[in-house]
């Protein structure tokens, strides 16, 4: 809920997917989630249906998943962290996802300091091998928080809370099943002061002001 140009940060990321056409979501909230709800309730001002899965104790991100799968009934679905955003063709994504037929495709985006978020490493199928560490200097393809998963692929998340997508799940399918999508677009996230300097000028850099008029004047 942090404001970025204006707006909060999650409005920018909602106004994006409603421009692809995506009608329907599921925020998984946690701490703050009265502040979450009390300005989007359920969606009508932006056209889109929105539901609520909310922790009653805090799971982790893979454990707030598979609580908010059940609000949904798609065999597909797009999933996307609050913090982040890649301005890549969502299309073009579940093509590839549909076309590799794995459980699950990560967007990624190439940085030339990947040490603050971890690389994603795979082959030339883009099949995922391994996920390298925090803190390894150099540049390299990370996790730019968009997914295409199976809805069997979360429903099988279970272990005991709180359970980490990033750390538990995606690191023990590596080699099967799970895929990564070069992205070559622009990509910010708010996870640092200095990250969160940088995205007012990233919103101006991309229009998405005018972006978010043409969505609400949709809507």
């Amino acid at each position: 809920m942090v404001e970025v140009a204006g707006r909060p940060f999650l409005e920018w990321v909602l106004l994006y997917l409603r421009r692809f056409g995506f009608l329907s979501f599921v925020f998984s909230t946690g701490y703050r989630r009265e502040s979450v709800r009390g300005f989007f309730g359920d969606g009508r001002r932006w056209g889109v249906e929105i539901e609520y899965a909310e922790e009653d104790a805090p799971r982790g991100t893979a454990g707030a998943l598979h609580l908010a799968v059940a609000a949904t009934r798609s065999a597909d679905l797009l999933v996307l962290n609050g913090d982040s955003l890649c301005l890549c063709d969502l299309g073009e994504l579940y093509r590839f996802h549909q076309s590799r037929g794995g459980e699950a495709t990560i967007c990624c985006v190439r940085v030339r300091d990947a040490s603050r978020y971890g690389a994603v490493v795979f082959d030339e199928t883009g099949m995922i091998t391994r996920f390298a560490e925090k803190g390894c200097p150099g540049g390299g393809w990370i996790n730019a928080g968009i997914y295409w998963m199976r809805r069997g692929f979360i429903e099988g998340m279970r272990g005991r809370a709180p359970l980490s997508l990033e750390q538990d799940i995606l690191p023990c399918r590596t080699g099967r099943g799970l895929y990564a999508y070069r992205a070559n677009d622009p990509f910010m996230d708010i996870g640092t002061h200095e990250a969160l300097a940088r995205a007012p000028g990233f919103v101006k850099r991309n229009n998405l002001p005018r972006l978010a008029r043409a969505t609400e004047g949709d809507a």
